[in-house]
């Protein structure tokens, strides 16, 4: 304990003044509060892991005995963030005396061969994710792609520029990039990408600058194929304020 004592009672009524009138709001309100045992955290709750076991956000959260909800968590906070699957960690208050720490984690984007088998996220930086171990259902980016110096991301190149193509249409459209099984860099720098079986379209061609509106034409074109009973072999999108569609041939 910090030397601290007030009949629980009090604190609890204090508690609903704190609610009542606000005075939390202030740094001598938050002291006040601080300083007496019944606001000790009793409970720890994690929200927001996915990649990340909350036991292990738990460690290094390292909230101690004796910490109260009203102290002061912008340490923890840091040392959340600096996990690299963390890329924004929030303590706050959940009643008298449970905190909720609310992390939003780093989006994985696809997996690579560089030439082992990698998760990475939209700017080509490598994720500590087992891609065998662990449940992924993310498309495959075939090209061999090289890796840093420092073994931490893609290098420059043709794998790293598809990757942007990819990661700017998962942006716009995560359900359209969601049907994307795989995908490669084409040779006008565009993207070239295979479809799941549940589309009426095999491939799709993409340009390099991917906006809004052409997403929206592939979205209908492929909602039209699927309507009509069409299968096409390939959504040719590269072409300016059209798609073209290349049915399969019987």
């Amino acid at each position: 304990m910090k030397g601290r004592s007030a009949l629980p009672r009090v604190a609890f009524l204090l508690g609903l003044l704190v609610v009542a009138g606000g005075i939390a709001g202030s740094i001598w309100g938050r002291k006040l509060l601080a300083s007496i045992d019944y606001f000790d955290v009793r409970q720890v709750e994690v929200v927001g892991a996915r990649w990340v076991p909350p036991d292990s956000l738990l460690r290094l959260a390292a909230i101690g005995r004796g910490r109260s909800v009203w102290d002061d968590h912008t340490e923890i906070e840091r040392r959340l963030i600096r996990h690299p699957l963390i890329d924004e960690a929030h303590i706050r208050r959940s009643g008298l005396r449970t905190l909720r720490v609310v992390v939003r984690e780093v989006e994985p984007v696809a997996l690579v061969g560089a030439p082992e088998l990698h998760v990475v996220r939209g700017d080509g930086t490598l994720l500590p994710i087992d891609p065998v171990g662990t449940s992924l259902d993310l498309p495959l980016l075939t090209a061999q792609a090289q890796l840093t110096d420092d073994s931490t991301r893609l290098r420059e190149g043709p794998a790293l520029r598809a990757l942007a193509i990819f990661a700017r249409l998962q942006a716009l459209d995560p359900g359209l990039a969601s049907v994307i099984s795989d995908f490669e860099l084409a040779l006008d720098q565009g993207l070239f990408a295979n479809l799941t079986t549940s589309q009426p379209a095999r491939r799709l061609a993409l340009p390099s600058a991917i906006n809004e509106t052409l997403v929206r034409r592939v979205r209908a074109t492929l909602a039209d194929l699927r309507s009509r009973g069409i299968a096409a072999a390939l959504l040719e999108a590269r072409y300016a304020d059209q798609i073209v569609v290349r049915r399969e041939r019987r």
